[in-house]
């Protein structure tokens, strides 16, 4: 029998997780004919019953990871949509009632689901200030105040960037952002569960979630919004008025489970995970540091655990993830076109040259990441790193 193949070691973590085997348990059971498969939206039968009361006990999980009322969280189909909903909805649901304030204050590294919200909206006639971070990737709480004016209604500022790891103080931007009279929006894809998030004692108005990022399902989601701010917005999607009439669409009961049981997995491990991930990175960082003409970016203080975005000098960064293809699944924080390899927008504003940016990894760890595999992980990325400068070939 042929022996298969080692599989590359798996540091994409940013970009997607597997499922927790207690998620794929949760979601299997609203699958099967004696399960809960029945449309949460039937009310008059006992397998709607039962099917919303799964639903609704998710919403409890998610709410209870981020300290809110289980009222205040409504079910999407990802990040994505969450922070169109909350970017958009609030834009035209204060156009259509006759608020005049037409500015937003966004950074220059958020999510494409945020800047192209944004870049849709200045079609609509609305004003967009996007903030340039420091080199660390970091937006300072001085740097919003000082960009608002009386026609801000809307700051969007991610909690922590999802190319270079760095935590942006959310908390302290919010207050601010809310003395002023405005709304406050952040996506907490990258950081949820890891990172404080306790929305009930903050002035937060709204916040993304999502499962993927720590072992749930893909394909849903979820946006905080906060009762006491009473933020006003027009949905998106329309259906049959489902989710508070904010997102149309029948709620699928088995993504929102796995979403509900991932978020009480984080609720119960997550501190625990947070730290042994925390050790891994800063072991894969000493190995990868001591690579010469490595430059590790980011904040050294102000990150989460599982992100590590590192960039090599003097190599072709367009062979530097194929090269690495067959040792290590990794992302260089890029987008390629039909010809090239563009350079990382994120990397590119806190600094770095194209070719620099474009010859980056953004190594992401996560619950099953093992010591052997950051060791398997490091050895291949300095062997190819060498091999790029003529130093030396594949063995």
């Amino acid at each position: 029998m042929e022996k298969a193949k080692k599989r590359p070691v798996y540091l994409d973590y940013a970009a997607a997780t597997p499922c927790d085997p207690r998620v794929i348990d949760e979601m299997v059971a609203c699958l099967k004919i004696d399960g809960t498969f029945a449309n949460p939206h039937s009310k008059d039968h006992v397998y709607g019953w039962e099917a919303a009361e799964v639903v609704e006990q998710a919403r409890e999980r998610v709410a209870d990871l981020i300290g809110v009322s289980p009222l205040e969280v409504i079910f999407t189909s990802g990040a994505t949509e969450a922070n169109n909903l909350a970017i958009m909805g609030l834009a035209r649901a204060l156009k259509q009632n006759g608020d005049g304030r037409r500015h937003i204050i966004t950074s220059m590294i958020e999510h494409k689901a945020v800047l192209e919200a944004c870049d849709a909206l200045e079609q609509e006639g609305f004003e967009v200030t996007r903030l340039k971070p420091s080199k660390e990737g970091l937006i300072s709480p001085k740097q919003v105040e000082e960009a608002m004016t009386p026609s801000t209604f809307l700051v969007s500022i991610a909690q922590a960037n999802s190319v270079l790891g760095s935590v942006s103080d959310v908390h302290a931007i919010a207050k601010i952002v809310r003395e002023r009279g405005a709304y406050f929006h952040t996506d907490t894809a990258q950081s949820a569960g890891y990172v404080r998030t306790a929305f009930d004692s903050s002035e937060i108005s709204m916040a993304t979630l999502t499962s993927e990022k720590i072992c749930g399902p893909k394909g849903v989601g979820a946006l905080y919004i906060k009762r006491a701010h009473k933020v006003p917005l027009m949905p998106l999607i329309m259906g049959g008025g489902q989710e508070k009439g904010l997102r149309g669409g029948t709620v699928p009961t088995h993504e929102v489970a796995g979403m509900g049981k991932a978020f009480e997995i984080m609720g119960k491990q997550g501190e625990a995970d947070a730290r042994r991930i925390s050790s891994l990175r800063q072991r894969l960082e000493k190995a990868v540091a001591g690579i010469p003409g490595s430059l590790i970016n980011g904040s050294s203080e102000h990150r989460v655990p599982g992100i590590l975005s590192v960039s090599f000098k003097n190599i072709d960064g367009r062979k530097l993830l194929p090269e690495l293809s067959a040792y290590v699944a990794a992302s260089a924080g890029s987008a390629c076109s039909s010809s090239d390899l563009k350079p990382s927008y994120v990397l590119t504003v806190v600094g770095l040259d194209d070719d620099l940016a474009r010859a980056s990894l953004r190594l992401s760890l996560g619950r099953y990441t093992t010591p052997q595999e950051i060791d398997e992980a490091a050895a291949a990325i300095a062997m190819v790193v060498k091999k790029l400068r003529g130093e030396g070939a594949q063995p």
